[in-house]
């Protein structure tokens, strides 16, 4: 039979085994938290770098929320600056200034076109990395895939991890069959906590007399995070999200 001093060490070594355990976890949960946060310095620099034109423009097509027609603005302030130059009698006083002043909203139009661009760019930008940081789980990724230079055809591949329990596969198909537009998703792989889904072939229109946008692979982003990703960390939390090819 164990003496009590026996039982007594064995239970002060459990709890000595226990505290180092959680100083264990402690550290790793730290080293984790570092790690995001150098993924996501990371990914900045690469947008920053990279991809600020194509991502800017992609939103400039789709952004959140309220978003200012520039376009039908500047071809209203074009056509309306054509109307004056093409007023008669410009030789005189009166039509003189007319013209002069059809000139400068023409020159406003062109210029505020540009500008206001690049503006309302940087403003999309804010309101997505504010919704982005704004969701229940870290995404990766995300800005990466818009920044990078727009193809014709490609898929779109995503990652997602589980923090504890996760469901079957027969239920995570069907979530992800959730997706439709601008193409739909199928799960690839995964099993346990790590899952992955891919987009089938995402066409994107390149036209020959302007620049082509990332605008259906942010479509097709948006509806994997809203259609699949937040209902199924409603259900089963899920410790990250990772967009990529």
């Amino acid at each position: 039979m164990e003496s009590p001093t026996g039982e007594h060490e064995a239970d002060a070594r459990l709890a000595e085994l226990a505290r180092e355990g959680r100083e264990r976890q402690a550290a790793a949960l730290a080293a984790d938290e570092a790690e995001e946060r150098r993924a996501e310095r990371e990914e900045r620099r690469q947008l920053e770098r990279l991809g600020r034109g194509n991502v800017r423009n992609a939103l400039l097509d789709s952004p959140r929320g309220w978003g200012f027609p520039i376009l039908r603005t500047t071809i209203a302030g074009v056509l309306a600056g054509t109307a004056l130059l093409m007023l008669p009698g410009s030789d005189g006083s009166e039509g003189g200034r007319w013209h002069a002043l059809g000139l400068i909203l023409l020159a406003a139009s062109i210029v505020g076109f540009f500008g206001g661009r690049w503006v309302l760019g940087h403003v999309y930008l804010r309101r997505e990395r504010e919704w982005i940081r704004s969701l229940p789980f870290p995404v990766r990724g995300y800005f990466r895939v818009l920044g990078e230079t727009p193809e014709e055809e490609r898929r779109v591949r995503v990652r997602f991890e589980f923090q504890a329990a996760a469901p079957g596969r027969e239920l995570l198909e069907g979530l992800v069959g959730r997706v439709a537009y601008p193409a739909s998703a199928r799960l690839t792989g995964g099993d346990g906590l790590r899952w992955t889904a891919e987009s089938t072939t995402i066409h994107t229109h390149m036209p020959e007399d302007s620049e082509a946008t990332n605008l259906q692979l942010l479509s097709w982003m948006r509806g994997m995070i809203g259609e699949v990703l937040v209902p199924l960390h409603e259900a089963c939390p899920l410790r990250g999200v990772d967009f990529g090819k």
